[in-house]
């Protein structure tokens, strides 16, 4: 009988541990979201770079449109495929609160940051610096943020491919700031976020788990 006992403890020590370790290497489920916004991104950064580069006129008050609606969207699709991502298998793991959270405060960092360039982009034409030149400094943070996110959410999800991403990222901004007085700055964003968006993106929805297991 004590024999028994103990097989029936051993197996469910063995039973828990099993699903501890399946929980540890549970796949991240956020993919979607990174395909929404580096379309969205990307689209803009493209629409500005036609935009700068002479290829494209949309006049001055359609000029911040493709930012505004490409943050617009981006932020109502989030909470839209946030929901159904949250409702994933294994999406309360350590890992996929650790990525959902480091790109959720990346999204609210730079949307304010957005903004906040909005407010003051003219009040520094004093000292020499022109109008608009304070967004120019959009890639190379947002860049630099998305590096820090992708090695924070490599190392809570245990998945050491999104490290080049995030030496990517590194790599784009870097770039983005010996852009910042070229309209091609907007040219190699768009590269970057396609890179460092949407193939990542990709890569972790093909990985996802079904809704139902």
């Amino acid at each position: 009988m004590k024999n028994a006992d103990t097989t029936e403890l051993s197996d469910e020590i063995a039973y828990v541990r099993s699903l501890a370790e399946e929980g540890r290497n549970a796949p991240l489920v956020g993919g979607v979201l990174y395909i929404v916004w580096g379309g969205l991104i990307a689209v803009a950064a493209l629409i500005q770079f036609a935009q700068s580069a002479g290829f494209l006129n949309l006049g001055g008050g359609l000029r911040w449109a493709p930012w505004i609606a490409a943050f617009a969207f981006g932020w109502a699709l989030s909470f839209w495929f946030g929901r159904r991502a949250y409702n994933k298998p294994g999406s309360r793991t350590i890992g996929n609160r650790t990525a959902m959270a480091a790109w959720q405060a990346v999204g609210l960092f730079m949307s304010g940051f957005f903004i906040a360039v909005a407010i003051v982009h003219e009040r520094f034409t004093a000292l020499g610096v022109p109008p608009y030149f304070l967004f120019s400094l959009m890639f190379p943070v947002s860049f630099g943020l998305y590096g820090v996110a992708f090695f924070a959410s490599a190392t809570a999800a245990r998945l050491d491919w999104l490290r080049w991403f995030a030496i990517a990222a590194w790599g784009f901004s870097f770039l983005s700031m010996f852009l910042l007085d070229s309209a091609y700055q907007m040219l190699a964003a768009a590269v970057g976020v396609a890179v460092c968006a949407l193939v990542p993106g990709i890569i972790l929805m093909r990985r996802e788990p079904s809704d139902i297991v």
